[in-house]
């Protein structure tokens, strides 16, 4: 207590000129309202900076939380939208049935997603590869296929407990059933190696009508569900087999930019891998 008069009494003309200076605002800001306006406007900004700032700042460190929240919530909605599909397929198909033996429900999709964010890309020369910050913990697998927002992305190579490698179309490894949008002739994805953009689609018949532009999309496979974008038409190219065309198409994944992928969990996988590996 002696310190801290010792130290009033020492400072008090410091402490009298700022007290006078503190009035002295006070009665100028009180009672012309000139100075009120500046000094309210002036308050106001810098409150409405801090603010600003303030909720940058908090967005920013919830940005890691949203951006997975929204990650699961569209595996959730791709799940539901593949369900809604074949339901409203087999509906189409069996015109047979009665709504009185319908379900009033939509059945659950063989096909679950699991959100995955690109940790690591490898696009050095043609063995490309792409790591993701989820692995066997999380179920996944391998030979698991993997998807974007916009398109196929890959096939899950090798996991870890935490980490999965996928290869993704972009590598001569890859191979994949395709087909034009509105056909019924399926062809061989593959990549030539040249250009990471663009990939090709081999074995179609010689009388497939196609035009630049049209989608292409999967087909029968064991990991992708069907009619999932593969790419756009550009051109057709030479064909090693004069009975078939070759096309080359635009890749609808950018895989400069890609950063958030969705692995794809068939619940029937390894039923159907078991029977068949069963046939002699």
């Amino acid at each position: 207590m002696r310190n801290l008069l010792t130290f009033i009494i020492r400072n008090s003309s410091w402490l009298v000129a700022i007290i006078l200076i503190v009035i002295s605002f006070y009665l100028v800001f009180s009672y012309n309202s000139y100075q009120r306006s500046v000094y309210l406007t002036s308050a106001n900004n810098v409150t409405g900076w801090l603010y600003e700032t303030s909720n940058k700042v908090t967005n920013f460190i919830h940005l890691r939380k949203n951006n997975k929240f929204l990650l699961e919530r569209n595996a959730q909605l791709e799940a539901e939208l593949f369900a809604l599909k074949n339901y409203l397929s087999d509906r189409q198909i069996d015109t047979l049935r009665t709504n009185a033996f319908l379900s009033d429900s939509i059945p659950v999709s063989q096909f679950s997603f699991i959100p995955a964010e690109v940790t690591n890309v490898s696009f050095s020369g043609p063995n490309n590869y792409i790591t993701v910050n989820k692995g066997s913990e999380h179920g996944v697998r391998p030979d698991m296929g993997v998807v974007s927002q916009n398109g196929v992305v890959g096939v899950v190579l090798t996991v870890s407990p935490k980490f999965s490698v996928i290869i993704p179309i972009i590598n001569p490894k890859f191979r994949l059933s395709g087909k034009l949008k509105n056909s019924s002739n399926t062809g061989s994805i593959s990549w030539d190696g040249k250009n990471l953009n663009i990939a090709q689609i081999g074995e179609l018949p010689k009388h497939e009508v196609f035009q630049p532009g049209d989608t292409v999309m999967t087909s029968f496979s064991r990991i992708f569900p069907r009619n999932i974008v593969i790419g756009y038409v550009i051109e057709q190219i030479p064909s090693k087999d004069d009975n078939f065309n070759t096309l080359n198409l635009r890749i609808a994944t950018d895989f400069y930019s890609v950063r958030d992928i969705l692995v794809i969990d068939d619940k029937f996988y390894d039923e159907q891998n078991q029977l068949e590996n069963s046939i002699p």
